[in-house]
């Protein structure tokens, strides 16, 4: 055991049994606890529990849009919390870590119900853009030349997988590869993708704009 660690999980002797009280606070719909109160707790002693060799942190933070599907409160798995947790890491962990130490339970409750607002309004913010972008596309998709079905179903093939080959489009897709090509050469002129590898053979198409969407954590219009 280091004696200059910040932080030692529980001894393995006590991981069953705190994994299984863990369980039991999280199946217990008795507690009239508030579902992101509650989320907040089953976080903190997860992370405090610390049950694998690697990992902990990754599954921790996957267990908050989990939780809040089974409840109800998402209706799609798109709540990304990490992000916020790791930008601002070191309030993260000394929030976790005064919980353990003072029992200042207020705090970490406080910062986790800020990185939920913070996140829910980044979601908002990005997929009221995304929307905005597929009606743009679709709208533009209809001054192709061609059948348009053929046009909008690889442009909604990109939109499941903003990264594909021409091979790809055509595995997936009942078209023809003259036919995919054609409409991928229509959707690089109108600057719609990006070819991403700069050869001339097994070219790799990004619908980049879709893509920049989601990264951006810009929100001043909220």
């Amino acid at each position: 055991m280091p004696s200059n660690a910040v932080f030692v999980p529980p001894c393995v002797d006590d991981m069953n049994e705190l994994l299984s009280d863990l369980e039991r606070f999280i199946h217990n719909d008795e507690q009239q606890v508030p579902h992101l109160i509650k989320i907040a707790l089953i976080h903190y002693q997860f992370e405090t529990i610390h049950p694998f060799q690697d990992g902990n942190g990754r599954i921790g933070r996957l267990i908050i849009p989990l939780y809040l599907l089974d409840k109800g409160i998402l209706g799609k798995p798109c709540f990304y919390i990490s992000d916020y947790f790791e930008r601002n890491r070191t309030e993260y962990y000394d929030a976790l870590q005064n919980v353990r130490v003072k029992s200042d339970l207020n705090n970490w409750i406080g910062f986790f119900l800020r990185a939920v607002i913070t996140t829910a309004k980044s979601a908002k913010f990005k997929f009221k853009n995304a929307v905005q972008l597929v009606d743009e596309y679709e709208e533009r998709m209809l001054t192709f030349s061609g059948r348009p079905d053929n046009n909008r179903s690889v442009l909604k093939e990109f939109f499941n997988s903003p990264i594909l080959t021409g091979k790809q489009l055509q595995d997936r897709l009942p078209l023809t590869q003259p036919t995919i090509d054609k409409v991928i050469r229509g959707m690089l002129e109108e600057k719609m993708l990006e070819e991403i590898t700069g050869y001339g053979r097994n070219r790799i198409f990004a619908l980049m704009k879709y893509l920049r969407v989601f990264a951006d954590n810009h929100m001043e219009d909220l």
